[in-house]
């Protein structure tokens, strides 16, 4: 079953994309994973061109999360992440971490209780020598 929160997100994101993309070969497909996690899958023309992802509370924590993301890179296909907006950032820092600071074409957002997205842009690198991938 859909969380309440996660399939709010996924609708008001794929409205999202609908505007950034407004071409009518382009089509978005939701599902949800036994862990939760929603997955956004966009196409053109049939081909799928990206994958988003609507993480829970704790599935943007758990292993082999950055691996799924790097699948999704090495397709070199569009990436979204949306997480908790109290999450938002250290999933950014995550993501700049698993690329070394290289930016690849994704994004990440933060979403409220009533699934209201914020885009995380990308911060200064910290000074200090603290991991955020686990």
């Amino acid at each position: 079953m859909v969380d309440e929160i996660i399939l709010k997100v996924a609708k008001r994101r794929m409205k999202e994309i609908e505007t950034e993309l407004p071409h009518p070969d382009i089509a978005t497909h939701f599902s949800e994973d036994a862990d939760g996690v929603g997955q956004i899958d966009l196409f053109f023309q049939g081909d799928l061109i990206g994958r988003e992802f609507v993480e829970t509370t704790t599935s943007w924590k758990e292993k082999g999360r950055m691996d799924e993301y790097r699948r999704v890179l090495q397709q070199k296909l569009r990436l979204v992440v949306m997480a908790p907006r109290a999450d938002a950032m250290k999933v950014r820092m995550m993501m700049l971490e698993l690329n070394n600071w290289w930016l690849f074409y994704y994004m990440v957002y933060g979403y409220d209780s009533q699934g209201r997205l914020v885009r995380v842009l990308r911060p200064i690198p910290p000074d200090k020598k603290q991991s955020y991938i686990t």
